[in-house]
């Protein structure tokens, strides 16, 4: 077999490869309507390997499933209320009880206030009252306290007015008098650390008003006793446990975080609880504040003061005494004559 000079063949293969080219630019064409055309192969550029087939297109997303979706985060639980600042309350440092003795003659207030005695057999000097507010309704005609006792009761309401938007006034009955001492009918109240607080109610409140299920609002009680307790200054409750049982249903219907740590309720294994029962306490409780500098400053007002409220007492006016009849003096008796002798 004769061979074929190479010059002879490029023209024969380049005829070859124009032919081959069109055809597949026209099934291209074809395929691809409507879409860029191909453009033609070189005329000296190699025979073009097939195009490959167009990707399958898929069904047309609904404008929902297009779009993708953000997964929202929980909404966080809502964080506890904050406590209110505690109370600051001054009280001078006496050293000695001649100093002691000047600033109670000079400038007495000065002084603070001082709880003498006991809650039962005591008095109040020094004493601070109570005043009405946006959140505090006076019921009681005696509101004397401690000044801690009633910064105290001030804080508490405060924080749950602002804990509890909304929140109706606050009645608060007796503290005591203004120097302590009896106050009927009460056993004690005597020495400023007593305090007769009502309940919050979902229904129109009224001072001593029976608290039940039907009308106390007991979210709003318990964040009073709540806040009372965390100012740190209470020794004990008085709560009728009428009244203790619906305030216990709400703390165990809370949160684990916002619980006590520790029960404070009393019951038979322990006794001397926070809040204990007392009866006649449905439709108030009773706080027992302790004030130590205030009961230590008393402690040393009874060494000086002749009697508990001796300093504090206005001077009296001296009562004119009316003189005693003038008392006749008895008449002497006549000598009694010796009788004469008889003849």
């Amino acid at each position: 077999m004769k061979s074929v000079p190479l010059r002879v063949l490029g023209p024969a293969v380049a005829v070859v490869a124009i032919a081959a080219a069109v055809p597949l630019a026209q099934r291209a064409t074809v395929s691809g309507a409507g879409g860029p055309s191909t453009p033609p192969a070189s005329a000296s550029a190699p025979a073009a390997a097939p195009a490959p087939a167009p990707p399958v297109a898929e069904a047309p997303q609904s404008a929902a499933s297009a779009v993708p979706i953000a997964t929202a985060p929980a909404p966080a639980a809502p964080a506890p209320c904050e406590p209110e600042p505690a109370i600051e309350v001054h009280a001078p440092e006496i050293s000695s009880t001649a100093e002691l003795q000047r600033l109670l003659r000079e400038r007495p207030a000065e002084l603070g206030s001082a709880s003498l005695g006991s809650p039962t057999r005591g008095s109040l000097f020094g004493g601070v009252e109570l005043k009405d507010s946006d959140g505090i309704q006076r019921a009681g005609g005696y509101g004397w306290g401690t000044e801690m006792v009633i910064r105290s009761i001030e804080r508490a309401v405060r924080q749950v007015r602002r804990c509890h938007p909304g929140s109706p006034p606050l009645y608060v009955g007796d503290i005591s008098r203004e120097r302590g001492g009896w106050l009927k009918p009460h056993r004690s109240h005597q020495s400023g650390l007593d305090a007769d607080i009502g309940y919050y109610y979902r229904t129109q409140a009224s001072w001593y008003q029976h608290a039940t299920s039907e009308n106390l609002d007991a979210a709003r009680t318990w964040a009073l006793v709540r806040a009372l307790v965390e100012g740190g200054n209470v020794e004990m409750i008085f709560m009728d446990v009428s009244v203790q049982r619906l305030v216990k249903a709400h703390i165990d219907a809370l949160p684990p975080g916002e619980q006590p740590p520790e029960d404070p309720f009393a019951s038979a294994t322990n006794k001397d609880a926070l809040i204990r029962h007392a009866w006649g306490h449905a439709t108030h409780f009773h706080v027992r504040f302790r004030d130590p500098a205030a009961v230590a400053l008393g402690k040393r007002l009874a060494d000086i003061l002749p009697r508990f409220r001796g300093v504090r007492r206005a001077p009296q006016r001296a009562v004119p005494v009316a003189p005693k009849a003038a008392v006749k003096a008895p008449r002497p008796k006549a000598p009694v004559k010796a009788p004469r002798p008889k003849r």
